[in-house]
């Protein structure tokens, strides 16, 4: 069935009070994104009874999962706290322990009192985990064979168990459960029955620990082409793996993170965030740039003089500008992506800084000379020409050098520099674009004695 403008009037009339048969038969002919996207046509006293419904069919967690974060936080806090534990029961520990990340602790330890004590433990275990660690995204469910088996016992122990999980990787461990290596399917198929997998076991596998950045996991897993990857603890006992489905979410926040970047925008500014929180998010930076917009005004103040004396500058300052941002933007994008996706691994911080640069200054040349060839023609007037191009040579130095070195000085810093290194940059390659014409300008004329 297909969520159309009929089928969602009929579930806005039946959401009136307790699940009814009629709804929940309409509900379960949905598929979970029709189910989630039922939640934006719906106000919230209808959002609170279809999650009491899809709690009473046992998909509440599913479709709750693929909500934006600000509506679960708002959802969760709006149900009881005997609904909340009915959600808790039918997921697995990783994805309560996300949910429970919404409540207050107060909270979250009465709703951890009132479970399953073993089914309490493995939660608060994830909850331990820092907050952007493997142990907060792995799967606690893991296939393994015994080292001491043959080909033929692994096979069958394979055709027992894929009926009940995933099987991603065939991983080895020992007596100890200490991850030992992997086995390729076709590599055990292809065996002898009686082959001992530690004869054809691959030894050199890569891992993560818990502790192991999201972002590191999901480069992996990207890099490598990987569909999984195994979760060790210090003891390089397995306790879990990683798959692509997990990371899926954190490499489309690098990406949010190198668009909002060029913006000085924070990811937790969407479209569906309310206007006081986008208003909040926005307004500091917006501050920031009055400012530096102030401070730019400023150094343009103090050329006035030379403005009257050349009233043509006026009109091509903005040039200088224009193409200094650009340039900058261009290798801000660059480094923040190389930043995101590992690609430092491959080259050193200064040496990126210093090619960055080189490419700056030859940007600088050849647009400037266009420049002031064109200007030259257009104006008629040498000296503005020669002014123009000296000027964007260094503004588009000065601009690759900020653009390269600011997300990197902010990230050693400690601070995001997917926030704020876009309004930064471009202001500061606009202050030094302004100074670096005028000034010019300026030196020229007294050097003329006008």
């Amino acid at each position: 069935m297909n969520l159309g403008p009929s089928t969602l009037k009929i579930i806005k009339r039946l959401l009136v009070g307790r699940p009814s048969r009629p709804l929940i038969s309409i509900l379960k002919k949905l598929e979970i994104p029709e189910l989630t996207s039922l939640y934006s046509q719906l106000n919230s006293r209808q959002t609170l009874w279809l999650t009491e419904s899809l709690i009473q069919m046992g998909l509440a967690a599913q479709v709750l999962e693929e909500l934006p974060e600000p509506q679960i936080e708002r959802l969760l806090k709006d149900l009881s706290q005997s609904q909340v534990l009915s959600i808790l029961h039918s997921c697995p520990p990783d994805l309560a322990a996300f949910f429970l990340e919404f409540l207050d602790d107060d909270v979250v330890r009465l709703i951890l009192s009132e479970m399953d004590p073993l089914e309490s433990r493995k939660i608060k275990q994830f909850l331990e985990y820092p907050e952007d660690s493997v142990g907060r995204m792995m799967q606690t469910s893991v296939f393994a064979l015994p080292l001491e088996i043959t080909a033929g016992k692994g096979l069958e122990l394979i055709r027992s168990r894929v009926q009940e999980e995933s099987i991603y990787y065939i991983y080895c461990v020992n007596e100890e459960e200490q991850l030992v290596g992997v086995i390729s399917l076709r590599q055990l198929a292809v065996q002898s029955p009686e082959t001992p997998l530690e004869q054809i076991v691959k030894r050199d596998v890569i891992s993560v620990t818990p502790l192991t950045d999201s972002e590191v996991a999901a480069n992996l897993v990207a890099d490598y082409n990987y569909i999984a990857l195994p979760v060790i603890d210090e003891s390089r006992k397995l306790v879990g793996i990683v798959t692509v489905d997990d990371v899926v979410d954190i490499l489309q926040e690098q990406a949010t993170a190198n668009i909002y970047a060029q913006a000085g925008l924070q990811e937790g500014d969407r479209v569906y965030t309310n206007a006081r929180e986008s208003l909040l998010l926005r307004l500091p930076w917006m501050l920031i740039n009055l400012a530096l917009a102030a401070v730019a005004s400023s150094v343009v103040s103090l050329f006035e003089d030379t403005m009257s004396q050349l009233i043509v500058l006026a009109s091509l300052k903005n040039i200088v500008a224009g193409i200094g941002g650009n340039t900058a933007i261009q290798t801000l994008t660059v480094v923040t992506r190389g930043m995101a996706t590992g690609d430092f691994s491959f080259i050193s911080y200064w040496k990126a800084v210093a090619k960055e640069t080189i490419v700056g200054l030859s940007l600088g040349v050849i647009i400037g000379l266009a420049a002031g060839v064109l200007t030259y023609f257009w104006k008629e007037d040498l000296l503005v020409s020669v002014v123009l191009c000296m000027a964007m040579i260094l503004n588009s130095i000065v601009a690759s050098f900020f653009g390269a070195t600011v997300p990197l000085l902010l990230k050693k810093w400690k601070w995001d520099p997917a926030v704020g290194s876009g309004p930064l940059v471009t202001m500061a390659t606009d202050i030094f674009g302004f100074f670096s014409f005028l000034g010019i300008a300026t030196l020229a004329l007294k050097f003329l004695g006008h």
